[in-house]
């Protein structure tokens, strides 16, 4: 789509990215996963908890999966990225780090994009094993090429309440009044390193905003989020959870929009 405006043509593109904690990605699951994030209108999706081992990639009819797991077989984490058929040929690079990150780049139309994955360790987890986890992710970030559209995707089991320290960095549209203490370790690694945390900028509706549910009581929280470098931070245009999609998971999908704009004279 083009709009003209001061003599400038302005040339937007809308891609839709995916988040989604699939709880075990199972083979005869697999296929399932894949279709409800078609369904979405994803052409990328990251995945977290895919209790998988060791790193590789798989390609299927309808799509390529990259993973990231344990190096030990285990019914626990593993980290990885879904990219449908249609966006397998603007895959520039896939690095696995460890059982709970991994990054991808991908060519844009405007300027490439690297998106992090993550799965956060719970709010019960050791400090240690916290400090060790988002040490790693920023060694991540700095790895990342310094021009590109620079995103951090996934479970980061933190919960961002509405106080008033919070602004600089995350917006006001969380279901939380009160913060826990993972939300001051993502919110100092926003600072850190410049980031905007958009999952809680968007005036969505509750049932939109949460994206996990608690097992066995009927409460929602929202701990799964979405990061932008800042000089990109208008490149998101829209964050929310998405009820529809099943995969037997107590998280929802979480769907974000950004919007390439290309100009010339």
């Amino acid at each position: 789509m083009e709009n003209k405006k001061n003599g400038t043509a302005e040339r937007k593109t809308d891609m839709t990215m995916a988040s989604w904690n699939v709880k075990a990605l199972k083979p005869g699951k697999m296929q399932e996963i894949i279709q409800e994030i078609v369904k979405s209108g994803a052409q990328i999706a990251t995945i977290q908890e895919i209790r998988w081992h060791g790193t590789g990639r798989i390609d299927t009819k309808d799509a390529t999966i990259f993973y990231s797991g344990t190096q030990q077989r285990t019914s626990q984490y593993g980290i990885g990225f879904i990219i449908t058929k249609e966006s397998r040929g603007s895959v520039l690079k896939y690095t696995p780090v460890n059982k709970r990150i991994s990054a991808l780049r991908v060519k844009g139309r405007t300027k490439n994009i690297t998106t992090i994955t993550v799965h956060a360790p719970t709010e019960d987890k050791d400090a240690n094993e916290k400090e060790e986890f988002y040490d790693t992710l920023e060694e991540t970030l700095d790895e990342t090429p310094k021009y590109d559209v620079t995103l951090i995707i996934g479970d980061f089991n933190a919960q961002i309440g509405n106080q008033v320290s919070n602004k600089g960095v995350s917006g006001i549209y969380t279901i939380h009044e009160e913060s826990n203490n993972n939300r001051d370790l993502l919110c100092q690694l926003a600072i850190r390193r410049n980031l905007m945390i958009k999952s809680t900028l968007f005036p969505h509706k509750r049932i939109h905003l949460g994206t996990w549910k608690c097992p066995n009581v009927n409460t929602i929280n929202q701990i799964d989020h979405v990061l932008v470098n800042r000089r990109h931070t208008s490149s998101i245009i829209d964050v929310r959870s998405c009820r529809e999609p099943n995969c037997d998971s107590n998280h929802f999908l979480l769907r974000t929009k950004l919007r390439e704009k290309k100009e010339h004279n």
